[in-house]
């Protein structure tokens, strides 16, 4: 059997050129985020620190929206004529959404660093490698010093047509098997939004 070598290379170049082009279409948007999206991150993060005062190390870019999800289309967002976007783009976030007193923006990449070394796993495995016993305040202690490095992040916005409706996830990542997050819908209250609605939830 001969083997077309010209047939393969193309077919690799097309692969990467593939490849290539998908990375490239999630870009980072050169303009600052309007007020409406300002208000939107500012209302769910009233709402998830409602309860905890403690410091969030906020991810300073976001994430773009799964519209595969299959809780999406069967769950809260269910029946919103959802606007559709030109291009795939994410936006950096600014002091604007991080008002709130201990919310600090920061890298991602250098955060999930801190996560890793912070990992609550790191205790349990040190302990079962030592077979020595992990008391419950160990666990405890590791666990509090993981909720302090874990990372909280936004997709991007999905606007209804008529921006009455606003849908977008979150999540927060504290370790392998620490962390939680949900896709929520707010609605559009004249000056402030409110969350109306929640899917997709997960704990880890």
């Amino acid at each position: 059997m001969q083997i077309n070598v010209g047939l393969i290379i193309t077919f690799l170049l097309l692969l990467t050129t593939g490849t290539q082009n998908i990375a490239q279409k999630v870009q980072v948007s050169k303009d600052p985020l309007t007020k409406e999206q300002v208000a939107v991150y500012r209302a769910v993060l009233t709402d998830y620190l409602k309860e905890d005062k403690s410091p969030l190390n906020l991810n300073s870019e976001t994430e773009l929206f799964d519209r595969s999800r299959d809780s999406f289309d069967q769950g809260c967002a269910k029946g919103i004529d959802l606007e559709t976007t030109p291009a795939p783009m994410i936006h950096e976030l600014d002091r604007r959404v991080a008002t709130s007193h201990g919310i600090v923006l920061v890298d991602a990449e250098r955060q999930q660093k801190k996560i890793a070394e912070n990992d609550p796993q790191n205790t349990i495995k040190k302990g079962v490698d030592s077979h020595e016993k992990v008391s419950e305040k160990q666990l405890k202690d590791s666990v509090t010093q993981a909720f302090s490095t874990g990372l909280f992040t936004f997709s991007e916005i999905a606007f209804d047509k008529q921006h009455r409706r606003a849908v977008v996830s979150y999540s927060f990542v504290c370790g392998g098997l620490c962390g939680q997050g949900r896709t929520v819908v707010l609605k559009n209250l004249g000056q402030t939004w409110k969350i109306i609605n929640g899917c997709g939830g997960w704990i880890s």
